[in-house]
C-alpha cells in the first residue's frame, strides 16, 4: 500500500491542503467533503462563515479510547492514537477525510497498518533524527497554519475555533508529523547523493527529458482514420504555411486536457505519454511542425517547442522521493508484517451487510 497520507514528506501535505489532491479521493471522483458543494445556500454559509468548508470528520466506527487497535512486537496502536491519526489526516487533507468516512473495515487495516509502520520506523531514529524531526513539523504546522489561515481572514480566533471544531491540537498535529519525519529520516539514512547519482546514471535519456509541446489531436473516436488523416494533413499543410498553431489547435483539437492552453504541454516529462508521442517528442527538431503521429487516440500533430535533458541537481529530490518511497515498500513488504501480531479492527459502519 502506499502511504495515503505522509506520501514520505510532510512539506506535500501543506500542497494538499492547498489543491485539495488527495490522490483516492480523486481516484472516486469524489467533491471535497464541503457542505458549501451541495447547494446555493451553501455557497452563501461558507461566504459567510468559512468554517464550514471544514466540518469535523465522522469517523466510521466506534471504539474506546484505550482499546489497542493494533498489537506488534514493541508496542501497540489504542484507540487514542489511532482516532488523533485520522483526525490530522483529515486537517491536513481534507480529501483524505472523505475517504476515512467511507473506509469499511478493511481500509481501516490498510490506515492502522500504515500507522503502525511510521511507529515501527520512528522507533529506529537517533537524537540528530529526533530533533530534526521536530524542528521541521513545527515548521510545516506552521506553513498549513498560514495557508488554512488565508481561508479564513487571517483571523487568529478563526483558526483556533478551527482546531477546535476539527477535534485536534497543535500538540496532536506536529506529534503525528514529527512520527512521520522520523519515519522518513530513518529511511534516508541509506539514500545519500551517491546512491542517487548511480541511479541518475543507469536511466535512460527519455526518463531523464522534458519537452513543451503543442499538439492538436484529430481523434478517430467519432470518425473514420482516412478521414482523420485528412484532416491532420490539412492542417500541417496550413501550419506549415504560417497560420497560428495555438489558434488552430483551440478551434479543432479533440483534447480537452490542452484546448484552453492551444494544444500545450509545458516542460512536461515525455514517459507520461503514448509511445508514438514520447518518440516524436524526443525525435522532432524543435520548432518544427512534424507529419501526423498516429496513436490509440488518433491522429496527432505535434511541434515541440523547447526540450532538455534534466542534470542530476534537477532530478535529485525526485529521485529521493522515488527511493524513500521503494524503502517503504521494501519495508512493508519484508519487515512489517512479521513485526505486527494482531489487528483488533472495530468494525465500520460502511461495511457490506454479511449475506445471509
Amino acid at each position: 500500500m502506499k502511504r495515503s497520507v505522509a506520501i514520505l514528506s510532510s512539506a506535500v501535505l501543506v500542497v494538499a491542503l492547498m489543491t485539495g489532491c488527495g490522490g483516492k479521493a480523486e481516484e472516486a471522483k469524489q467533491e471535497p467533503k464541503t457542505p458549501a458543494n451541495q447547494t446555493d445556500g451553501g455557497n452563501q454559509a461558507a461566504a459567510n462563515d468559512p468554517l464550514v468548508q471544514f466540518p469535523k470528520l465522522t469517523l466510521p466506527y466506534a471504539a474506546d479510547q484505550k482499546a489497542v487497535i493494533v498489537e506488534y512486537q514493541g508496542g501497540t496502536v489504542t484507540g487514542q492514537e489511532f482516532e488523533e491519526f485520522l483526525r490530522v489526516i483529515n486537517f491536513m487533507n481534507p480529501q483524505q477525510g472523505t475517504m476515512i468516512e467511507m473506509a469499511d473495515s478493511n481500509s481501516l487495516k490498510a490506515y492502522a497498518r500504515e500507522y503502525t509502520a511510521t511507529k515501527v520506523m520512528a522507533s529506529r531514529s537517533d537524537d540528530a533524527m529526533k530533533k530534526e524531526s521536530k524542528e521541521l513539523a513545527e515548521k510545516t504546522f506552521e506553513k498549513i497554519k498560514t495557508q488554512y489561515m488565508g481561508f479564513l481572514g487571517k483571523d487568529e480566533a478563526q483558526f483556533n475555533k478551527l482546531l477546535e471544531g476539527q477535534g485536534v491540537t497543535k500538540d496532536m498535529i506536529v506529534n503525528q508529523m514529527d512520527l512521520i519525519n522520523q519515519s522518513i529520516n530513518v529511511m534516508k539514512k541509506n539514500i545519500d547523493d551517491a546512491t542517487l547519482k548511480q541511479t541518475y546514471d543507469q536511466m535512460d535519456k527519455a526518463s531523464r527529458t522534458v519537452a513543451s509541446v503543442r499538439h492538436i489531436l484529430i481523434s478517430t473516436e467519432k470518425r473514420k482514420p482516412e478521414e482523420a488523416l485528412k484532416i491532420s494533413n490539412d492542417l500541417v499543410a496550413r501550419l506549415k504555411k504560417g497560420e497560428d498553431f495555438a489558434k488552430l489547435a483551440t478551434e479543432f483539437t479533440d483534447d480537452p486536457g490542452s484546448k484552453e492552453s492551444g494544444g500545450l504541454y509545458e516542460n512536461a516529462d515525455v514517459t507520461q505519454w503514448v509511445p508514438e508521442f514520447k518518440e516524436a517528442s524526443l525525435t522532432q527538431k524543435v520548432g518544427e511542425v512534424g507529419p501526423p503521429v498516429k496513436t490509440d487516440f488518433g491522429y496527432h500533430i505535434i511541434k515541440v517547442e523547447n526540450r532538455k535533458e534534466k542534470t542530476f541537481d534537477e532530478m535529485k529530490e525526485q529521485l529521493r522521493a522515488s527511493s524513500l518511497e521503494k524503502a517503504y515498500d521494501a519495508f512493508a513488504k519484508n519487515e512489517l508484517d512479521k513485526l505486527i501480531t494482531k489487528f483488533n479492527i472495530p468494525q465500520s459502519k460502511n461495511d457490506a451487510p454479511a449475506k445471509k
